[in-house]
């Protein structure tokens, strides 16, 4: 079994490659987990995009399966984007909730930019899990995959990447007090290319 020290997962099967460029403030309390694929075909493009970018996640899984962390669990990164609104996606919430996130969904006048930046401030207010994870409360999981823009679809992920997740999804499960309802791929949650994290399974 993992511990958890000082932010870190600390198992032989984590290899620790932080960035500190990604982490954007505090995280607490985590909720849930997010899994999300590169769209590059190695995890050396990943990592120097983190070196630059202000954008990665918690973990990143490479083509053999093997685990990196990328960022600590006490700092929140931003690897989600703009949620959904779960009423709408799932229609699991009251009448009056449905109406009012339609009127703001489709509201006329309105650019579908604007549109989609009002229901994510409308949706954020709420708690989880009422709503999608946010970044605040959520650790990100990347899984190299390269994207294919002429076919328009994300690589396979492959057995021994999954093998990965599994186990990583079990011990942050077991950490944080998760089950796998609390696990999401990104598309699920944000406006993404919808094949991203299909094949993923834990």
């Amino acid at each position: 079994m993992s511990t958890l020290k000082a932010g870190k997962l600390v198992d032989t099967k984590v290899t620790q490659k932080i960035f500190t460029g990604l982490h954007k403030g505090n995280i607490s309390p985590i909720w849930a987990i997010v899994v999300h694929q590169t769209g590059a075909p190695t995890a050396k493009h990943t990592f120097n995009s983190y070196k630059s970018s202000s954008h990665g996640a918690h973990f990143l899984i490479d083509k053999k399966g093997k685990i990196y962390q990328t960022a600590l669990l006490t700092k929140l990164t931003h690897h989600v984007g703009k949620i959904k609104s779960r009423c709408i996606q799932t229609k699991v919430c009251t009448a009056g909730e449905l109406a009012t996130a339609n009127s703001i969904y489709f509201k006329k006048g309105k650019s579908y930019s604007v549109r989609l930046t009002n229901l994510y401030k409308h949706e954020k207010k709420k708690a989880y899990p009422a709503r999608y994870p946010l970044n605040k409360d959520s650790i990100g999981i990347e899984i190299v995959g390269d994207y294919d823009k002429a076919k328009k679809v994300y690589e396979r992920v492959n057995n021994a990447q999954n093998k990965a997740l599994k186990w990583l999804v079990g011990e942050l499960g077991f950490h944080f007090v998760m089950d796998k309802h609390d696990v999401y791929r990104h598309p699920e949650v944000s406006y993404k290319k919808p094949s991203e994290a299909r094949t993923a399974a834990w």
